[in-house]
């Protein structure tokens, strides 16, 4: 039987303490030493870069390299979303912080998931991001804007500022991804090269979805590649964007309405968050009228 397994450090670089590798900030001075979903995903860039290449290769060999490029471009310019609810949106226009579900539990924001549900995302979340699970706030990358809407009504889009400090991203959805790898297993692990920071979400985007084009693919069918909302929340398709830390108003670029409110309340909710937000120069779109 194997003994206890040290747990990984990092050296600070102001005052020399070992910080466990989990931490964004050194214990004892309060150094930065980075956030650590971006170290994990910066430590399996070569093995990114191999299943990019491997991408490119096998795109030549079947004749679909300009649909390559293509995607490529429009990876490159793709923004993360979280869809959310009326009721929350307004409550970030009040200057409260989007949190994680972990956080969001813990200070009564939010009921409890389904108990097969809430025993998985917390299986799932400990597993890829150990020791900062809590901390994680999961989006999608969208090559265009769209979200995914059967999470909420309303499309929330983050400044590029924000994602390029505090993002990663991940090959698929966190559930999907732990499935795949049998990360429910004492001694799994994940195969490495499939997270990357946010400056290589191209790359990783090709390496994903590079499989999935064909000759017979047109370019105005790209976007639904990289983005596509399912009949259920099982269903939809998308490569993930792990933000660490609260996300707050001054963190969203767009906010959008992508489905029609039918409630009172919720409409109301809508009405003084759009007001609100755009004051402060968020661009806000409503979707649902001609």
């Amino acid at each position: 039987m194997k003994g206890p397994q040290p747990v990984p450090t990092l050296v600070c670089p102001n005052c020399g303490a070992q910080v466990d590798i989990h931490l964004p900030n050194c214990p004892d001075c309060r150094t930065f030493v980075g956030y650590p979903n971006i170290r994990r995903a910066e430590g399996m860039r070569p093995a990114l870069e191999a299943n990019y290449r491997a991408a490119l290769a096998d795109a030549l060999a079947r004749g679909v390299s300009n649909l390559v490029a293509q995607l490529e471009t429009l990876l490159q310019g793709a923004v993360a979303t979280i869809n959310v609810s009326p009721k929350i949106l307004a409550s970030m226009a009040l200057d409260h912080p989007y949190l994680g579900y972990h956080h969001a539990l813990e200070q009564g924001l939010r009921l409890k998931a389904e108990d097969i549900y809430h025993a998985h995302r917390l299986a799932s979340d400990a597993k890829l991001h150990p020791g900062y699970e809590k901390d994680i706030i999961y989006a999608a990358l969208s090559p265009d804007g769209r979200g995914l809407t059967g999470y909420g009504e309303i499309t929330l889009g983050l400044r590029e500022n924000i994602v390029a400090r505090r993002a990663s991203l991940l090959r698929e959805n966190a559930f999907d991804f732990y499935e795949r790898h049998h990360l429910g297993e004492r001694d799994a692990t994940e195969e490495p090269g499939w997270r990357a920071v946010w400056a290589d979400r191209a790359l990783l985007g090709i390496a994903q979805l590079e499989p999935l084009l064909t000759t017979a693919l047109s370019a105005a069918a790209l976007p639904a590649l990289a983005l596509s909302v399912g009949a259920t929340r099982h269903d939809d398709q998308f490569i993930e964007v792990h933000v660490f830390d609260p996300i707050s108003a001054q963190g969203l670029d767009s906010v959008s309405l992508d489905q029609a409110l039918t409630d009172v309340d919720a409409r109301d909710e809508w009405d003084f968050a759009q007001n609100r937000l755009a004051r402060r120069g968020v661009a806000v779109m409503d979707n649902t009228t001609p």
